[in-house]
């Protein structure tokens, strides 16, 4: 009987243990999401602050920027929903902000716009409120 239940139970823990592991963040062999779109990863350090811009969807149903500010300066105080995205001549309107709240030297989340139109010719974020709007840029394949 005893033995019975240490097979359970170490059966059981290799079958969780293998869940976990298949299941886990930051998977080294899951494929960067902006490679998954075709758009690159844009830093822009605009005065004190470092802006990392990543972009996670872009399609017809709209797009997400994984947005980081880091500084060691100055309040990154700046309303994230005030920025603006064109795509082509079209602007896309703001969805949400998913982070961090103002404040601080470290922010980031999840910048989200509702499309807006197709998906075409290139790709500009800017982000008003640090010490100098933070443009991206990125040309869309034909």
């Amino acid at each position: 009987m005893r033995r019975r239940l240490i097979l359970a139970i170490g059966g059981l823990v290799i079958i969780v243990a293998g869940v976990l592991l298949a299941t886990r963040d930051g998977d080294t062999n899951q494929p960067d999401a902006a490679a998954d779109i075709g758009l690159e990863t844009r830093t822009v350090t605009v005065g004190e602050v470092d802006v990392t811009i990543e972009p996670r969807q872009l399609d017809d149903r709209g797009a997400t920027f994984h947005i980081t500010l880091d500084t060691h300066s100055v309040e990154l105080d700046a309303d994230l929903t005030q920025a603006t995205l064109r795509i082509g001549s079209t602007d896309w309107p703001v969805d949400g902000w998913s982070g961090d709240g103002p404040g601080g030297h470290h922010r980031e989340g999840d910048l989200r716009f509702r499309s807006a139109g197709p998906v075409a010719e290139t790709v500009t974020l800017e982000i008003p409120g640090l010490p100098e709007p933070v443009e991206a840029t990125w040309a869309l394949p034909s």
